[in-house]
């Protein structure tokens, strides 16, 4: 594992960075989590709830994120990145040859969760768009019938502009943030000198006091409400590869928990001074003179939080392609010198058609909010269970060390869970649904790939036989000119298959190119890959060459380095004396021994979406050539 220890100027440039990109999310929670929290149905609006609220939101974000997120999860990485792909081949490294059980529960895990981060992304961005604008109530009455054009309005320029990057805009994202942490911090600093008696609240007695009084209905849907205080809580570890560990917990620990904790106890110091009222105390206490320029400050604020999920999702979709989990859909490098700045239009399009749904079926945040907190929920409770695993199984830590995590995280995660499971029904189960729906799709590719794989394995033969039965052929002209030939399916490094489009195009014109270079690419478990392991070359008789080309999932798919190979072992001069081949599977309904019904038909539109690994590599296509397979499914 890697860690990282920067030198001073550098880590508080980094944790400066952080402000804008990771904090995005949980930064814009005050506009709605306590107001949620505070409207929990049958909850007592004395000053027994706004202090019992806001000790239990001191204690989730002092516990969720200050504790188990920075102490615990952000010390697993692999090769210094974060996320469930690092907690995922942290594990599968150690599992080697476990039991198939092992490795099914492995990949019901990465699933799982990005199935849940899809829909998480899907129900930010509107949600925090429309509590920003629902500020404006406070200014006038009358602008409510504006509220939903006016968000999706702002939703179709966000989603519209991921196509031209989001490099030259994310410079702004941490002085915005900076300044949103600031100025929400000063002014419910302003709350609670007015009243100081409400910073009693980090007393866990007040919790204690509050959760006692209520009806396990109540408890539940209190506790589904005070999770939103946490809501992106768990980008601090999917984007801990960007920062560091060290920078995001000086950004954490000297800004965002300084200033959200000011935010949460201004809000309950003014609610104890104006009982019964039913407005949004996180815009209330802004001075009315400072309304509108706030508001346009929130809405700003709200887009980066939005634009942050967007980038993750983006980043999420792009290492499932890299692992086999979703197929080769198109994704756009929108910065030649930030990788990790990347465009994925079929996900953009998805992200804002359901946005816009969710904006026009919902009609207010609050009603919306009901439905977050599950994909929440759920993706800390997996994070836990993968973490745990970790360190029992990977780390061999003391049993004992193992107990007091599991005992201080596991019914965290469960109580909050189980929370956010008993709103499902007021948000209509639409979260759950989106995330069944993503991870179906999910299971219906891998089982589908698998399938094509194996019904390839009837049809190609290893590169060994297929080099001794060409040279026993007395008819095959040898062309004195390069070709590539692409491995259509993904198969295990170790098996060294001959690609059907090589079989087609010798059999078909009795011809064999000179060299002809197979090339396949493998998925490293690694985010990145060292430049010395980036290759594998086998060579065979009759100029038959075979190029693994080992790919991290953090990275892009790139044929330069079998290029300069190809140049610097003699093979060709130049890259426009290449001919590519690859091959395109036509699927076809087969009435016996198909795939299973339920995943047949999401794996032929999800096979559809499939690119050419000759488009994906942006070849030139004057000089590809497409051949074609028909496999019953």
């Amino acid at each position: 594992m890697k860690h990282h220890h920067g030198k001073s100027p550098a880590t508080l440039g980094m944790a400066f960075a952080a402000i804008g990109i990771v904090f995005g999310d949980i930064g814009t929670s005050p506009m709605y989590a306590m107001h949620e929290a505070l409207k929990t149905p049958g909850l007592y609006t004395g000053d027994v709830a706004v202090v019992g609220v806001a000790s239990l939101i001191f204690w989730t974000l002092t516990l969720i994120v200050s504790v188990k997120y920075l102490m615990f999860i952000t010390l697993v990485d692999n090769d210094g990145e974060g996320g469930v792909f690092a907690l995922a081949a942290v594990l599968k490294a150690r599992m080697g040859s476990a039991s198939a059980l092992a490795h099914t529960a492995l990949v019901a895990l990465v699933i799982m969760s990005a199935a849940l981060l899809f829909a998480d992304s899907l129900i930010t961005p509107p949600l925090s768009i429309m509590a920003a604008i629902e500020g404006v109530e406070m200014i006038s009455p009358h602008a409510e019938p504006f509220i939903m054009p006016v968000s999706i309005a702002i939703l179709i320029v966000l989603f519209g502009a991921q196509r031209f990057g989001t490099q030259a805009l994310s410079r702004f994202f941490s002085p915005i943030m900076l300044s949103w942490f600031i100025i929400i911090g000063l002014l419910g600093l302003k709350e609670v000198a007015a009243r100081p008696d409400v910073l009693a609240a980090m007393s866990p007695v007040y919790a204690f006091n509050l959760a006692i009084q209520l009806s396990w209905p109540q408890f539940f849907g209190l506790f589904g409400s005070v999770l939103l205080a946490a809501t992106g809580a768990e980008a601090i570890f999917v984007d801990m590869g960007h920062f560091g560990r060290r920078p995001i917990g000086l950004a954490w620990y000297g800004v965002a928990m300084i200033a959200l904790l000011l935010s949460y106890f201004g809000q309950s110091a003014w609610l104890l001074a104006h009982a019964e009222t039913e407005k949004n105390a996180f815009f209330a206490i802004v001075p009315q003179v400072m309304l509108i320029p706030f508001v346009m400050l929130a809405t700003l604020a709200s887009i980066i939080a939005g634009q942050a999920v967007i980038s993750g999702t983006f980043s999420i979709v792009n290492q499932a392609i890299r692992q086999g989990y979703l197929p080769r859909i198109k994704v756009l490098q929108t910065s030649e010198a930030v990788r990790g700045q990347i465009y994925v239009p079929t996900v953009n399009y998805l992200l804002l058609a359901g946005s816009i749904l969710l904006v026009l079926g919902f009609g207010s945040s609050s009603e919306l909010a009901s439905s977050y907190g599950f994909a929440i929920s759920a993706t800390m409770l997996l994070t836990t269970l993968a973490f745990s695993a970790v360190i029992l199984v990977v780390w061999k830590w003391s049993v004992w060390k193992v107990v007091i995590f599991v005992f201080f995280a596991l019914p965290l995660d469960v109580l909050f869970f189980i929370s956010t499971v008993t709103k499902l029904p007021s948000g209509h189960f639409f979260t759950l649904i989106l995330t069944m729906v993503v991870a179906w799709f999910m299971v219906a590719w891998l089982v589908g790939d698998r399938f094509l794989m194996r019904r390839a394995q009837r049809i190609d033969i290893p590169v060994e036989d297929f080099a001794e039965i060409t040279a026993l052929r007395k008819d095959l002209h040898l062309q004195a000119r390069p070709a590539l030939f692409f491995q259509h399916l993904p198969f295990p490094s170790d098996v060294k298959v001959t690609p059907f489009a090589l079989l087609q195009q010798v059999q078909v014109t009795s011809m064999m190119y000179q060299p002809a270079v197979i090339v396949e690419f493998l998925a490293s478990p690694a985010p990145h890959v060292a430049e010395n392991d980036r290759l594998s070359v086998h060579e065979y008789s009759h100029g038959i060459k075979l190029v693994h080309v080992n790919v991290g999932y953090w990275e892009a798919i790139s044929l330069a380095p079998v290029l300069k190979l190809g140049q610097d072992r003699g093979w060709w001069a130049r890259e426009e004396e290449l001919v590519y081949y690859s091959v395109r599977e036509n699927l076809r309904l087969a009435r016996k021994q198909g795939l299973p019904w339920y995943v047949r038909w999401q794996f032929m539109m999800l096979h559809r979406l499939d690119q050419p690994v000759t488009r994906a590599l942006k070849l030139d296509p004057v000089r590809c050539v497409e051949l074609g397979i028909s496999v019953d499914i």
